[in-house]
């Protein structure tokens, strides 16, 4: 009977035809240059899984409305079984994921894993990564904080200058003159319907892509090319059960780590929104250095907003990494190849860095090596 059961099923299900296309993909050898760093989008998975479940235990108590968000993000922490925790988890998450996707699209880049054939992954990966940023500020007015009120009355401050578009996008998110329950509304849609639906339909064809392309090897694209990408493999493991432990053991200890952290630094709560600006206001550490950046542009450059103009070039950034593969055309991968590339990627490393430092620093008093540094707005010592 069992077996009828079983057979009635294949017929109808193909499920032996699947089992062998999944067999054969698992014993596929990977490039010999795939070792632990291939496993930081298997831990960044990991941190994206532990967001999804810990949201999912926060929407069931969560009240999307000016009087009510608050109070029952205070309910969750204080009433909820290891609300607490789920609340940690849940920012502390927003943090590892961007951070552990970061470094892994910067790795991608100096293996030259972005390269042809593999342009549309890294296209994938990085409206991913957009996506992931989209939801950490969607989901950062959600407590409706005092800081995170005001805060997004300067994101989409920033936005109303952006070029093109800016105005409209500013009154659509707002939904109305001020920041206010349409705000926090449409946010909330945002953060728990639509762009999880964009994450995980741009997430399914990253990884897709990733399968049927395989991992890059470590030779240049026209030898890949000319090869095909078995041969360039061979003398390296197959995916199980060698890279699927690997993979395993490293989203453990990722997993492990972020809930540990979690439980031992849970987030102070913050004030309930109001009328009173709380003081040092600043992005969070991923857009600290564009808040920096927007600080040095004047007021006006020829009769247009400086923000406009800087965020223009801003916005050309971004597109620029989004399309990298189609501007870096080189067949080299190795990186002791492409030396220029790779001094480009370090220069805007320090870039980005040395703003976010900035932008850290920038209004306050630091208490370092013995004595007080002050800083202004623009991050000079005073």
């Amino acid at each position: 009977m069992w077996r009828a059961i079983m057979e009635g099923l294949d017929r109808r299900l193909g499920w032996r035809e699947a089992r062998a296309r999944v067999m054969a993909d698992a014993k596929r050898l990977q490039p010999p240059n795939a070792g632990w760093g291939v496993t930081l989008g298997v831990m960044a998975l990991a941190a994206l899984a532990l967001e999804m479940l810990s949201g999912v235990v926060l929407a069931f108590h969560y009240r999307a409305t000016p009087e009510a968000a608050h109070a029952s993000v205070a309910q969750i922490r204080d009433l909820v079984p290891l609300g607490w925790l789920w609340l940690s988890i849940h920012a502390w998450g927003t943090h590892t994921l961007v951070a552990l996707a970061l470094i892994h699209a910067a790795r991608v880049f100096v293996k030259g894993g972005h390269k042809r054939p593999r342009e549309l992954t890294w296209v994938a990966g990085a409206v991913t990564l957009f996506a992931v940023l989209g939801l950490s500020i969607t989901g950062h007015l959600l407590p409706w904080t005092n800081e995170a009120d005001w805060a997004t009355v300067v994101r989409l401050g920033h936005v109303n200058e952006a070029p093109f578009i800016g105005g409209l996008a500013s009154r659509f998110l707002r939904g109305g003159e001020e920041v206010g329950a349409s705000t926090l509304t449409r946010f909330y849609i945002l953060h728990v319907a639509i762009l999880p639906a964009v994450l995980a339909a741009i997430l399914c064809l990253h990884l897709r892509l990733v399968k049927r392309l395989g991992l890059a090897p470590a030779v240049a694209t026209d030898e890949e090319d000319a090869k095909g990408h078995a041969a360039c493999a061979e003398g390296g493991e197959p995916w199980f059960p060698n890279h699927l432990l690997r993979a395993a053991a490293a989203a453990t200890v990722a997993a492990g780590v972020l809930i540990t952290v979690a439980a031992m630094f849970p987030p102070e709560p913050g004030a309930r929104a109001s009328a009173v600006t709380p003081p040092g206001l600043r992005p969070e550490w991923v857009f600290l250095a564009l808040f920096q950046y927007l600080k040095y542009w004047p007021a006006k450059i020829m009769g247009l907003s400086g923000q406009t103009v800087g965020q223009f070039f801003a916005m050309l950034a971004v597109g620029a990494f989004a399309l990298l593969p189609f501007l870096d055309r080189s067949p080299e991968r190795r990186a002791g190849r492409r030396k220029v590339a790779i001094a480009l990627f370090a220069l805007a490393a320090l870039v980005w860095g040395s703003l976010t430092f900035l932008g850290a620093v920038s209004g306050r008093n630091i208490d370092a090596f013995g004595k007080t540094w002050r800083f202004n707005d623009r991050g000079g010592l005073k």
